[in-house]
């Protein structure tokens, strides 16, 4: 599980990591603030990534995602759930 990896200075290579270290059919959750402006917590809005650059980095790793995509954590995150092919 994954929570806030926008700490990570490189998240892509994070997501690399977890993939290589899963075993097939592994699953890796993901859960990190709305990019929304509206949240009254949660870090700054220019280091939050968006739920598309998780999509982005976990899919150049090699996960798939399973459904049903992004998933709503109301009311301030939001996850996915992926899996290693």
């Amino acid at each position: 599980m994954l929570f806030n990896i926008l700490h990570a200075e490189c998240p892509d290579l994070l997501l690399t990591e977890a993939f290589r270290i899963l075993s097939a059919c592994g699953i890796l959750g993901i859960v990190h603030w709305k990019y929304d402006p509206s949240t009254p917590r949660g870090p700054s809005m220019d280091i939050r990534p968006r739920p598309d650059q998780c999509r982005h980095w976990a899919a150049k790793a090699g996960f798939r995602l399973l459904d049903p995509g992004v998933i709503e954590l109301a009311p301030y995150h939001y996850g996915m759930v992926w899996e290693r092919p």
